[in-house]
């Protein structure tokens, strides 16, 4: 009872503060808002609308089995066990985190993994993907390439570390892997228009949660500027990245701790992707080993060839736009497409 209070409490709490700011300080509120929707129809729709499609696409196919066949032992290493595994991870890593949840639930409707299973791999799997660090954060934010690449491979190896730790301390009694795992529920046949629609509303709903944290953002901003940072570091990762790149000195060290700990807005929406039997409490334990576990990678990283350049605010402000596919996304892409070709030729039936 007292839980729910307390819950209660903490929504009125926002609903209070999401009537105030926008009177309180207006124009930073409506900035933050703008600024959210060029991120929503930029780089963000293209970094994830796709891989929405093709995460759907790789596991109910089971093409994302044999695309994430050497990813297979780390997943195994983070308590997952079935050979779906290694496809989530490979989400995860070159896709980001709506990606991989949406390939985690695919993968437990479909029953090629069991919500314990998916628990256990969301920590590896629930991060930043490579378009969004190395060429948002490093490359753009930061004016340092190398600097995203160091960043995304810290938290990257920071996840998997701390879903190693977790499955080794709360491990859970060992599944029978003689029988595939029952699916959550009946599947409806797999079409490409409604692979597409769904895709669309889940990518609107990202989207919401953007935009809101980011008038949160913007007006706690306004009305203190000490809270600017670590609002946006709490509460949204691309904010929190954005004003981080600005401190200078620590620039690179603040935005590998808003990478880390991901935001409330990014936790909110893996929460509203992935069904209620996939259990959170694994996902939200690892961020407390996350943060150090990835700013003490990034340190190590640091000290490759050319890890030594500091990485400051590029002093153009303008938002930057990806004006064409990312590689990641496109090799991905053409790897999941011929796959899924080779797969509907073998179930075709042959001539009579």
């Amino acid at each position: 009872m007292r839980c729910c209070d307390g819950k209660k409490v903490l929504l009125a709490g926002a609903a209070l503060l999401t009537a105030v700011l926008p009177f309180w300080a207006p124009e930073a509120c409506a900035q933050a808002l703008r600024e959210g929707l060029q991120l929503c129809s930029g780089p963000l729709l293209l970094s994830l609308f796709p891989f929405l499609i093709v995460s759907t696409l790789l596991v109910r196919t089971g093409a994302g089995d044999l695309l994430g066949l050497l990813l297979r032992p780390l997943a195994r290493l983070a308590g997952a066990k079935a050979p779906s595994g290694g496809g989530v991870l490979l989400m995860g890593l070159a896709g980001g985190f709506a990606p991989a949840a949406n390939a985690a639930s695919q993968a437990v409707r479909a029953g090629k993994l069991s919500p314990e299973e998916a628990s256990a791999l969301l920590p590896a799997c629930i991060c930043s993907g490579p378009s969004f660090v190395v060429l948002t954060v490093g490359q753009g934010m930061l004016g340092n390439t190398g600097a995203g690449a160091r960043l995304f491979a810290a938290q990257a190896a920071a996840g998997i570390l701390s879903a190693a730790v977790l499955c080794r301390l709360f491990r859970q009694a060992p599944l029978d892997r003689t029988q595939a795992p029952v699916p959550s529920g009946p599947l409806p046949p797999l079409r490409l228009d409604t692979v597409i629609a769904d895709a669309a509303i889940t990518y609107c709903k990202l989207c919401g949660f953007i935009l809101y944290f980011r008038l949160l953002v913007g007006g706690l901003g306004a009305v203190g500027a000490g809270l600017s940072l670590p609002a946006a570091m709490i509460l949204e990762v691309c904010s929190g990245c954005d004003l981080a790149s600005r401190t200078g000195r620590w620039a690179s060290w603040l935005c590998c701790a808003a990478i880390s700990l991901q935001g409330t807005s990014v936790l909110l929406q893996v929460r509203t992707i992935c069904p209620g039997e996939i259990s959170f409490r694994p996902l939200l334990a690892a961020r407390l080993l996350h943060l150090p576990l990835s700013l003490m990678l990034f340190r190590l990283l640091l000290w490759l060839p050319g890890g030594a350049v500091t990485a400051g605010k590029v002093m153009d402000q303008t938002p930057v736009v990806l004006r064409r596919v990312p590689p990641d996304c496109a090799v991905l892409i053409l790897l999941g497409c011929c796959l899924l070709v080779c797969h509907l030729n073998r179930s075709l039936p042959g001539p009579d």
